[in-house]
């Protein structure tokens, strides 16, 4: 049986309780470890199987033109046991019949949908709550290219009845990057970026 760890993050939130504003609150996300990348799997599948490294390698980098090539010209890729990849369009919509055409197309997105398999599989998967993070403060990384900076906020992980933006106990726990010099005990926990939003 397979378990998720959930935490309760404070964010930004607009239109929490229908105000129309922008306001603090706990949002609960599932906790993510480390994105596995192409290396990961293929490292992955060589343990759990007769397979050697060199054929998984190429096969991976053939199976994802492949998936690719299809994708980009019209076709829906089915990747089995997981869903189907497929492109969607999303714009602007036209009554008049001589003025409809492609300029009304913004941009293409890609969607997937995944089989019923999954979807049974994600379902039956345990859930236990892992803590609550206050916001501790904010790091910045570089800029985004136009000159406005890019920042991140990182959390300190509280007890129920002492949350807050500031002044919360904080209990021991894994982090995942380095731990900032305060004395409030704060550590980075998954890194977000400040200008990223939910909507109630």
């Amino acid at each position: 049986m397979s378990k998720i760890l959930i935490k309760a993050q404070q964010q930004p939130v607009y239109n929490l309780n229908g105000t129309g504003t922008t306001s603090m609150a706990y949002v609960l996300r599932p906790v993510r470890y480390t994105t596995m990348n192409a290396d990961d799997i293929v490292n992955y599948c060589v343990a759990n199987s007769v397979v050697p490294k060199a054929y998984l390698s190429a096969a991976m980098i053939a199976f994802a033109q492949c998936i690719e090539n299809f994708l980009l010209n019209g076709h829906s890729v089915e990747f089995p046991n997981l869903g189907i990849f497929s492109l969607t369009s999303s714009g602007i919509s036209e009554a008049d019949i001589n003025k409809v055409g492609v300029e009304q197309v913004h941009k293409l997105n890609v969607r997937f949908l995944p089989c019923s398999q999954l979807k049974a599989e994600v379902e039956a998967v345990t859930l236990e709550f892992d803590g609550i993070y206050d916001i501790a403060g904010e790091v910045v990384v570089g800029d985004r290219g136009d000159g406005t900076p890019k920042s991140y906020k990182y959390y300190k992980k509280v007890r129920r009845g002492q949350m807050g933006v500031s002044g919360s106990s904080t209990e021991p726990g894994p982090s995942t990057g380095s731990v900032p010099s305060t004395s409030s005990g704060a550590f980075r926990s998954g890194l977000v970026e400040t200008d990223s939003e939910d909507e109630a």
